[in-house]
C-alpha cells in the first residue's frame, strides 16, 4: 500500500516557482511508492490565489499549480472539520491517515511537527527534505 503525501496549497506551486519536481523528489526522499492527495478546500484556496494574483508571474505559478493538481487525488476534508481553517483540516486529515504533510508554511509545519506528523519541505530552493519520521 502506498504512503500518502497530503499537499498544501503553497507546496503545489513549488515546481513553477523553483523548478523542483515535487513528485519525483518526494519519492526520492521517502524511498517508496506514494499517493499524492490534496483537500478540496486547498483547491478552493488555490482558485482564490489565482483570482487574487497581482502580476503575470503569480498567475503563471498558480496556473501551473492547477495543472499539477491533476496528478493528485482530490479528497474531501473530514466532515467535522469543515468549519475549521484549511490548515487545521489538513493537519487533522493527515494525522488520521498517518500520512506525510508537504508544505512550506512555517506555522503549519510547526503544528504538524508538534503532532508528530512527518513533513516534506523545500530546502535551499533545490530539493526536498523530510522532517520527522515515517511510521
Amino acid at each position: 500500500m502506498p504512503l500518502t503525501v497530503v499537499i498544501d496549497t503553497n507546496f503545489i506551486a513549488v515546481p513553477a516557482q523553483f523548478g523542483v519536481d515535487i513528485f519525483s523528489e518526494s519519492e526520492r526522499v521517502l524511498e517508496r511508492k506514494l499517493e499524492f492527495e490534496i483537500l478540496s478546500t486547498s483547491l478552493d484556496e488555490l482558485d482564490q490565489k489565482l483570482k487574487d494574483a497581482k502580476n503575470k508571474t503569480e498567475v503563471r505559478h498558480f496556473r501551473v499549480a492547477k495543472e499539477l493538481v491533476k496528478r493528485c487525488k482530490t479528497v474531501e476534508p473530514l466532515e467535522h472539520t469543515l468549519e475549521l481553517p484549511v490548515d487545521d483540516q489538513i493537519l487533522l486529515y493527515t494525522e488520521l491517515i498517518d500520512g506525510v504533510l508537504a508544505t512550506n508554511d512555517k506555522e503549519l509545519r510547526s503544528h504538524a511537527r508538534a503532532k508528530g506528523i512527518p513533513v516534506l519541505i523545500l530546502r535551499g530552493m533545490k530539493y526536498l527534505v523530510l522532517e520527522g519520521y515515517v511510521k
